[in-house]
């Protein structure tokens, strides 16, 4: 079995480094700044989650964008990181 602790270590260095070559000021939270896994300035707090399975995949179809809603939950926007970070690139930088 691998270890997921590292596992996880590594997306939260790939989503940095997306958003510093992107020019962003990016800050490893380690708990520090709260839940959140990073802190993107001008953005916020971003959770980096990596699992084996997850269902998301399945429920783009083809769309650039996805939009899911669990029941007395807020909508939540879900799009492909590069993607992502091209808008923010072209809208904020």
């Amino acid at each position: 079995m691998k270890n997921p602790k590292a596992k996880g270590t590594r997306f939260e260095r790939e989503v940095k480094k997306a958003f510093e070559e992107a020019g962003f000021s990016v800050v490893r939270s380690a708990a520090s700044l709260g839940k959140a896994d990073l802190y993107v300035e001008g953005l916020g707090s971003v959770q980096c989650k990596a699992r084996k399975r997850l269902s998301l995949y399945s429920l783009f179809d083809g769309a650039d964008i996805l939009v899911v809603k669990a029941d007395r939950k807020e909508p939540l926007i879900v799009m492909p990181l590069s993607r992502f970070v091209k808008l923010l690139k072209e809208k904020l930088l």
